[in-house]
């Protein structure tokens, strides 16, 4: 593994309550100490003046189930490239593709790689064709079953719920996915926006370590009621530990929704990105621009980065070993340049918010290993998975 010191950045940690012009030793692919000044000696350095320094970032929502689902991006040149160094795919394979997916993509993965298994034994194959349309394909004991053989690599179970995902399943699919999820005493990622059910009957129905993702779109049965006031059953659900998750994507991010969320107290509990084929050149593009855009409304760089690091990160119960530059983690981290100028952003509903800031990924270090994006490292970015 690499040995490695990024010297004089601005290191942003949240988890450390960490801020401020530092060095970051990294040795043997762990990071080592963070102090004022780290005398390299002989070993390789890595400029980081006039740059933010941050953790490796965590997206637990993304796909990258490449030339298989129609969402696959591709994992290094999509993600790790643009700071990524932990990704969760989320229910693009079932139980019957999963198999596949894990000696494919997981395995293989340099990052630090994570799934969430769909209900439905397909996963997301066929575009404009809903996984969930026909409850044949939901084998809740197939389901079981693989995920009792693949328990180091996943996190908990996925399902859907859209209305053209679901069709005249309705909620059938959220009762399989929760008998799966029950059975394995594992925690339920539910996909919502325009649901046939009602939003309050789904969350009456979840637990607690279960994930609401896409926790902020702008689409029928939001966490907004029609007088735009935040569903009582939205704060109970929060407060016994659901995760609200922002998870962007196409169509399921709302600036609207999300301000008048926060206008009255509630707040992501993590920043995500659903990265796949369909949104990638817009309106999400990247982590780093997703970031950004939370940057234009009002968010803190140290709040966006614990978004992006500490909370996905603890969520998984991976804290203290990814999403933080305490000695002892992973050695990932990000060197970014914040540049000024005047950025427009867009949501899910097209609707536009303009920002003076945009975050852009200048090196990315990957177990103590620096790779420059763009630069004579992106053949190397490239090859990772071999």
């Amino acid at each position: 593994m690499s040995e490695l010191v990024i010297r004089g950045g601005y290191v942003v940690d949240p988890s450390q309550n960490l801020e401020g012009i530092m060095d970051v030793e990294i040795r043997g692919g762990r990071v080592h100490r963070i102090a004022p000044h780290i005398e390299p000696r002989t070993r390789p350095t890595l400029n980081a003046r006039g740059r933010i320094v941050t953790p490796g970032l965590v997206d637990l929502h993304c796909h990258f189930f490449e030339e298989v689902s129609h969402y696959g991006v591709n994992l290094e040149a999509s993600m790790l490239a643009r700071g990524v160094t932990s990704a969760v795919d989320t229910g693009s394979a079932g139980s019957q593709t999963f198999s596949t997916f894990r000696k494919g993509f997981l395995e293989p993965a340099q990052m630090t790689t994570r799934a969430f298994l769909n209900i439905s034994a397909g996963g997301l194959l066929i575009d404009g064709l809903g996984e969930n349309v026909d409850m044949r394909a939901l084998r809740v004991e197939d389901a079981v079953d693989c995920y009792k053989k693949n328990l180091e690599v996943l996190l908990g179970m996925k399902v859907r719920l859209s209305r053209n995902v679901v069709e005249r399943s309705g909620g059938k699919p959220l009762d399989a996915a929760l008998d799966a999820s029950n059975t394995l005493k594992v925690p339920l990622m539910v996909h919502v926006g325009d649901t046939p059910d009602s939003l309050p009957k789904i969350l009456k129905k979840l637990r607690q370590g279960d994930v609401l993702t896409h926790a902020f779109h702008g689409r029928p049965e939001s966490i907004l009621d029609r007088r735009g006031r935040v569903r009582q059953v939205v704060w109970e659900a929060r407060d016994r530990g659901i995760l609200l998750d922002v998870a962007h994507g196409r169509s399921s991010f709302s600036f609207e929704t999300l301000e008048a969320a926060m206008a009255q107290g509630l707040m992501p509990g993590n920043l995500s990105t659903d990265l796949h084929t369909h949104c990638i050149n817009g309106p999400v593009y990247d982590f780093p621009t997703l970031m950004s855009k939370f940057l234009a409304i009002g968010f803190s760089v140290n709040e966006v980065v614990r978004l992006s690091t500490q909370t996905a990160a603890a969520w998984m119960g991976m804290e203290g070993e990814i999403g933080t530059l305490r000695p002892g983690a992973r050695g990932d981290a990000v060197v970014f340049l914040m540049q000024e100028g005047r950025f427009r952003f867009i949501d899910s509903e097209g609707s536009q918010r303009q920002g003076g800031q945009m975050l852009k990924t200048v090196y990315v270090v990957l177990g103590g290993k620096a790779l420059r994006p763009g630069g004579k490292d992106r053949r190397r970015l490239q090859k990772l998975r071999k």
